[in-house]
């Protein structure tokens, strides 16, 4: 199974963070260097590889670096193995175990994992949801950043976005564990509406520093170039 899903979109569909998730199958022998390798070459922002039994997971992004968590790709891989005929109720990246659920009525795919598990990302509060929209990159001096201002304090609604430079990581487009962060700093619920695009990810505090992170997720198709790139790696660690 390959599938590519986005995570946070907004109630029209639009937006999201994409996530590419492939799933292993029992004659797979993935190395980590060849799952960077598809990671990188596909340019999604985060591939997911699933184990064969559905539950171990890999998370890579397009910069080159492995992910010990993420909420992104850990809410699309939940949505899409849903989508392939899985209740999925648990998910271990390479951070530890985390807790998943799927609401029925919703359609919100939610998890649950420790906000210190996130990056270090830093945190910086705007004057104004205007003056954050106005940005093209992080303010001077600043880098692994989620910049933030309150749209609506009373109701929790928070917008923001993040950049990472450092790693060479543009913009991202809805970054679920700084939002996780956030909402562990402020302690309470918070909706964030995040990045350009305004995806939408929601974020509540569950106690002892743990976070749960949701949103909803639509499937896109997946692009024939890239299909064929993961095809041929699976093919490689195969037969080769």
């Amino acid at each position: 199974m390959i599938a590519l899903m986005r995570a946070f979109v907004g109630d029209d569909g639009s937006a999201g963070n994409a996530a590419l998730v492939v799933q292993e199958g029992p004659d797979d022998a993935w190395s980590d260097r060849t799952r960077l390798a598809v990671a990188v070459e596909c340019g999604v922002p985060a591939t997911v590889f699933v184990d064969e039994d559905r539950h171990r997971i890999r998370i890579l992004g397009s910069y080159g670096l492995p992910i010990a968590f993420g909420g992104h790709p850990t809410v699309a891989t939940v949505e899409a193995l849903h989508r392939g005929g899985l209740d999925v109720r648990s998910l271990r990246p390479d951070a530890g175990e985390v807790d998943t659920r799927r609401d029925a009525l919703t359609e919100r795919i939610h998890v649950t994992a420790p906000a210190a598990w996130s990056k270090p990302w830093r945190h910086r509060e705007m004057s104004s949801p205007e003056e954050i929209d106005e940005l093209t990159e992080l303010p001077a001096g600043e880098d692994f950043t989620q910049v933030w201002a309150w749209i609506d304090q009373d109701a929790g609604v928070v917008r923001a976005r993040l950049w990472a430079p450092r790693i060479n990581k543009g913009e991202d487009e809805a970054c679920g564990s700084a939002s996780m962060m956030l909402a562990d700093r402020l302690g309470r619920a918070l909706t964030v509406v995040h990045g350009r695009g305004r995806s939408v990810i929601e974020v509540a505090p569950q106690g002892a520093g743990r976070v749960e992170v949701g949103g909803r997720c639509v499937q896109d198709p997946v692009p024939e170039d890239v299909a064929s790139l993961v095809d041929r790696h699976r093919r490689d660690t195969t037969h080769g």
